[in-house]
C-alpha cells in the first residue's frame, strides 16, 4: 500500500521545490518519489539549464524566427529559379 503524507509535509516538499528552481537531489535521500508532490504544483518554475539570461533567450528565439523565414524565401527564390 503506498505511503500516505500529510498536507503539510507536502505543502513543505512543494515549498522546497520552489526555493530550489531546480530538480532537488534530496529526493533520493529521503526514499521517496517527488513527482507527485510537484504534479501538484499549479505554478511550476521553468528550469534555466542553458546558463542563458531570459533577453538572450528572447533575442535568439527571434533571430531563429528570422532566419527561418529568410530560409524560406530563399527555398521559394530556387523554385523559381529552377523552373526558368
Amino acid at each position: 500500500m503506498p505511503t500516505r503524507y500529510d498536507k503539510e509535509f507536502k505543502q513543505n516538499i512543494i515549498n522546497l521545490y520552489k526555493q530550489a528552481n531546480q530538480p532537488p537531489n534530496w529526493p533520493e535521500n529521503m526514499a521517496l518519489a517527488i513527482q507527485p508532490f510537484i504534479s501538484g504544483s499549479r505554478a511550476k518554475p521553468k528550469l534555466n539549464l542553458s546558463g542563458k539570461s531570459p533577453d538572450e533567450i528572447k533575442a535568439m528565439e527571434k533571430r531563429l524566427a528570422s532566419l527561418s523565414e529568410e530560409n524560406e524565401i530563399l527555398k521559394k527564390a530556387l523554385g523559381f529559379l529552377a523552373q526558368k
